[in-house]
């Protein structure tokens, strides 16, 4: 291949113009990890209401490209602008790493280019809220073909690799494997499901809507009990399917965990790879953090007591207070298992344990916890709402971070945990298994260990994980300084991540080069 590669990404979040989670985190530090690989990514984003908002508390601003994206819908053109985002204080022509690298042979070589490109078409996006609409199937069909009508302008020549994110973006392999195929036959299509329980199942009437023929509603492609199953269409469809975790690609392949597609999973399987997210380093750094009252490393953590007491005097609690101190940063759901940890919260308080939440939800798990709150003030404290400054503040100056997730499909808190010294206290699935390496006997003795694992999704088992951890915190202060130094010192950057996602990009392009897809 001649050039550097050129990948289109395409997300309904990207990190910090709008995330309600960890799919809007990987959709902006990948790309940036693939840049630094001598990649030319875009990566694309509609133009919701609240990412105008964003853009302008943070001082971006929205550069029009000249770029229209074309589309019919019921007889009908539908047109949407491309606008570039430009962050605050960067220059409007560079390429994303503006310095250079040294070579093998000694001479600068130019590492790739990144940017961040907004689909606006204010007839689907100008409104409040990202999902749940009743024309979600016109707003995000007409998102995934700008994609694949603009890349080449945008990236300067037809993409090699066209990657989607989500049941969201998965119709960009039905395409580029259909009507598009003509038009882009050697662009490789890479899907990575970041959690199998949302698949973007709508009305077979739908069919005309996303621009689809009755040619692509068959049992084998998107057809679903009678339905349109999106994410199907995709795994059907794409050159590769990854995952966000090792583990979770063997999970989805079973009953237990296959969301009813189990099956679709293992007869595409020889396309399917678990690849662990990583975190952005830069931004989850505590030595650096500006969030945090103090900085600290592995080698002084005395800036991570000053962090603790800072917590609990937000927390409106003993800043002085030597009990332990839990932090839960989490989307409220049965999901995350956080019904279970609610039910613990009476044993948590007999044991002088401090709980610290932050996130939101099911509205019933957020009343939950506020009524938790005010039965047991002297020991909990919730707080409803996603606030990143506040993640950062509660990672940091937690001693112990739960997720007794039912299923998990990466999970970054735990990694942001370990990260800050932070000791995980988590049930082993998913990314989950993937990261943590359990405090044993022999774990501990070789410095291996860095959390606390359990198996069973009940509360018996979830209050064994918390007892084995409260013995260590209260008897064992060496070996729980250990578990947070070894956590530190896990590297969970992107670096290797990125290198794995460059050879499934291999092997895709492999495959449309042996005329393999459809």
């Amino acid at each position: 291949m001649v050039g550097p590669l050129r990948v289109a990404f395409a997300a309904a979040e990207v990190t910090p113009w709008i995330s309600t989670g960890g799919l809007g985190e990987v959709a902006a530090a990948l790309p940036k990890a693939l840049a630094h690989r001598g990649c030319d990514v875009a990566v694309y984003v509609p133009l919701y209401t609240a990412v105008r908002a964003t853009i302008a508390n943070k001082g971006a601003r929205l550069v029009d490209t000249g770029v229209v994206s074309q589309v019919w819908m019921g007889g009908h053109r539908l047109d949407s602008q491309i606008f570039r985002i430009v962050a605050r204080g960067e220059p409007l022509e560079h390429p994303a790493w503006s310095h250079r690298d040294e070579g093998e042979d000694g001479e600068p070589s130019q590492r790739g280019r990144l940017r961040t490109y907004a689909v606006d078409c204010p007839v689907l996006f100008e409104r409040d809220g990202v999902y749940g609409h009743r024309d979600d199937a016109a707003r995000f069909s007409t998102c995934a073909r700008a994609v694949l009508n603009t890349a080449h302008r945008l990236l300067g020549g037809h993409p090699d690799v066209v990657h989607a994110h989500d049941w969201h973006a998965s119709l960009l392999p039905v395409y580029l494997a259909g009507p598009y195929r003509r038009l882009l036959p050697n662009t490789a299509s890479v899907l990575t499901i970041h959690n199998l329980a949302y698949q973007g199942t709508f009305p077979a009437s739908e069919l005309a809507t996303i621009g689809l023929g009755p040619e692509q509603f068959r049992p084998d492609l998107l057809e679903y009990y009678g339905a349109i199953n999106w994410l199907k269409g995709g795994i059907a469809s794409a050159d590769a399917v990854t995952t966000v975790s090792p583990r979770y690609a063997d999970e989805i392949r079973t009953p237990a965990y296959g969301e009813r597609l189990e099956g679709v999973l293992r007869t595409h399987g020889s396309r399917l790879y678990g690849i662990l997210n990583g975190i952005d380093t830069d931004i989850w750094n505590p030595a650096r953090d500006p969030y945090l009252a103090k900085g600290y490393s592995a080698e002084d953590l005395s800036g991570k007591w000053e962090c603790r007491k800072t917590l609990l005097q937000m927390a409106r609690m003993d800043p002085e207070d030597r009990h332990p101190v839990f932090g839960v940063v989490s989307r409220l759901s049965a999901q995350k298992g956080l019904d279970l940890l609610a039910d613990l919260v009476p044993y948590l308080a007999s044991r002088s344990v401090r709980l610290i939440l932050l996130g939101k939800g099911e509205p019933a798990l957020q009343d939950r916890f506020e009524q938790l709150e005010r039965q047991f003030h002297a020991h909990v404290r919730v707080r409803i709402g996603f606030e990143p400054d506040l993640a950062h503040v509660l990672q940091a100056g937690a001693d112990a971070t739960l997720m007794p997730s039912r299923y998990e499909p990466c999970g970054l808190t735990q990694m942001y945990g370990m990260r800050y010294g932070t000791v995980p206290i988590v049930r082993a699935v998913g990314g989950l298994y993937d990261t943590v390496v359990p405090a044993t006997p022999r774990s501990v003795a070789e410095g291996a260990a860095t959390g606390f694992t359990y198996d069973h999704d009940t509360l018996q088992g979830l209050q064994w994980a918390v007892d084995r951890a409260l013995d260590v915190y209260y008897s064992q202060p060496n070996v729980w300084r250990q578990l947070m130094l070894t956590g530190m010192a896990k590297d969970f950057s992107w670096d290797r991540s990125a290198d794995r996602y460059l050879a499934v990009y291999g092997r895709a392009l492999g495959r449309v080069r042996r005329g393999r897809r459809g």
